[in-house]
């Protein structure tokens, strides 16, 4: 079989109508589109950051808590270098990688400087390795040359970080006008949320680590770290992931798209929702009623903006398996039609495994996790009190949300980008389940009551194997991938997905 065909099967009359492709459409340009393989660096890196970095790193905190191991400052500091290695190298890299390479086609014009990319990709990696090695090294050893480490990496995240804005900002100023690209205009609140916040958090971390070098034991300290996480989870996972899904549901999966108006007002609500939040967290760590107002709202916006979002998906989800009546009616043989859609939906199933279960799982989580900022948004703002942990609602978003939709979209978009296999469709379904594994023992860890002694042993079993199941996902996912992200720099490729080459003049 050849192997792009195998990797992109051409859309039915059935699959072409289901994505919208009977309205008006433009050609998409693709002259002087970088190849998919200069962005495989950030990609592969990113990878090999989450099998040897970010999860290893949770594995042995999550034993070593499990088997209560003295967790003393090490602990922490570890803590704390897992977490940044898991949003800004293992999700923040693959999401950069993806957007860098995505984006500028949905915009219509070539990335500018696109020979910047070895370099942010050599920094990221570099700043990533850095903090994973010297903090918790600290924290053991108080030598100098570990804070200067840390030091180095935050000045690398700055200058990458700097580079792929600047690129990414000039991109957009070049290209058709933006009434020509209503993709694009419509996830651009949502893009600009997390590009913003991905600058504002370089910065943060780069002034966090400086701080660090003058302060024992390699801990940053509150409420920068906090702010650190919040603006690397809600300020740049979630936005881009909304985004992605605003685009990548209709594409993929055969679905209608979603109103421009609607996803510009949830964008409104969820920037209001963080800047709120952001505010709260900013005032100080000890809370005041200043602090405990803006976070109570905080949480109110930004879980009823996801929530919003995430219920509009699963309820376009659910209608992947019927085909929509007003599509039957356009064709002369409507029977022929529904076989050829639900044969199109078998062999993309054959090819790319459940990819669609487990984006729905992902959607899944991320209900959670804005029901429980709902919770404790109503909570905080009644009784001043939050009922749920914060960690419950991070790793719901982390594990169960990001992770798991990173391994719903991946082995379908970027076999499209790449024109490659991924190494084995069950290697998907293997995703399926110890990814939903590991995020219901993770999350189940922090909301299991903790009354008994039977319940804090489960809680201790529970939260012990969270962490291998973990590194068995990311390692799952790399190997898949894998022979995906292995193409010649050398190979010219349009390196645009099924349902891109041609877009919509008008957004529903």
């Amino acid at each position: 079989m050849n192997e792009t065909s195998s990797a992109s099967p051409p859309l039915s009359l059935a699959g072409a109508m289901a994505q919208g492709q009977h309205k008006r459409f433009v050609a998409l340009p693709l002259a002087g589109q970088a190849a998919f393989a200069r962005v495989t660096p950030l990609l592969r890196g990113a990878l090999l950051l989450g099998v040897g970095g970010g999860f290893l790193l949770a594995t042995i905190l999550t034993i070593s808590a499990a088997l209560r191991v003295n967790t003393g400052v090490w602990w922490e500091a570890l803590a704390q270098a897992h977490g940044y290695l898991q949003l800004y190298g293992w999700a923040g890299l693959f999401v950069l990688g993806v957007a860098l390479h995505f984006l500028p086609r949905l915009r219509g014009t070539p990335l500018v400087m696109p020979h910047l990319l070895p370099w942010i990709a050599g920094s990221l990696i570099a700043s990533c390795l850095l903090r994973g090695f010297c903090q918790p090294l600290i924290a053991v050893s108080d030598a100098g040359v570990w804070r200067m480490g840390l030091i180095a990496s935050g000045v690398l995240e700055c200058v990458a970080i700097g580079l792929g804005l600047t690129s990414g900002v000039l991109t957009f100023t070049h290209g058709p006008s933006l009434a020509q690209r209503p993709a694009l205009v419509k996830v651009l609140p949502f893009i600009a949320i997390a590009f913003g916040s991905l600058g504002l958090a370089a910065v943060l971390n780069g002034a966090n680590l400086l701080a660090v070098s003058h302060v024992s034991f390699g801990l940053v300290t509150e409420p920068g770290d906090t702010l650190n996480v919040t603006l690397g989870i809600f300020g740049f996972l979630i936005p881009i992931a909304l985004a992605m899904s605003v685009v990548a549901l209709p594409m993929y999966a055969g679905l209608q798209a979603i109103s421009a108006r609607f996803v510009s007002s949830v964008a409104g609500i969820y920037l209001v929702g963080l800047f709120v939040y952001l505010m709260g967290i900013f005032s100080g760590a000890t809370p005041t009623l200043f602090s405990t107002l803006c976070t109570g709202l905080g949480w109110l916006g930004i879980g009823g903006a996801m929530l919003t979002c995430v219920s509009v998906f699963l309820r376009m989800i659910r209608t992947r398996g019927s085909m929509p009546v007003h599509l039957m009616r356009l064709s002369p043989t409507p029977e022929r039609m529904h076989y050829a859609y639900h044969a199109q939906i078998a062999a993309h199933r054959a090819v790319y495994g459940p990819f669609v279960p487990i984006i729905v799982s992902a959607y899944l989580w991320a209900t959670l996790a804005a029901v429980l900022l709902l919770i404790n948004g109503v909570a905080l703002l009644t009784t001043g009190i939050d009922v749920v942990a914060i960690d419950a609602v991070r790793h719901s978003l982390t594990i169960g949300f990001i992770t798991l939709l990173l391994c719903g979209i991946a082995p379908r978009m970027l076999t499209a980008f790449a024109g490659k296999n991924i190494a084995s469709p069950k290697l998907v379904t293997a995703t399926l389940w110890l990814g939903n594994s590991a995020a219901a023992l993770r999350v189940g860890a922090v909301l299991l009551p903790l009354s008994t002694s039977g319940a804090t042993l489960l809680q201790q079993v529970a939260f012990g194997l969270s962490g291998p199941l973990g590194l068995a996902v990311a390692l799952c996912l790399a190997i898949n991938l894998w022979p995906v992200l292995a193409v010649s720099t050398t190979k010219t490729q349009a390196g645009i997905p099924p349902g891109l080459t041609h877009e919509t003049q008008r957004s529903n």
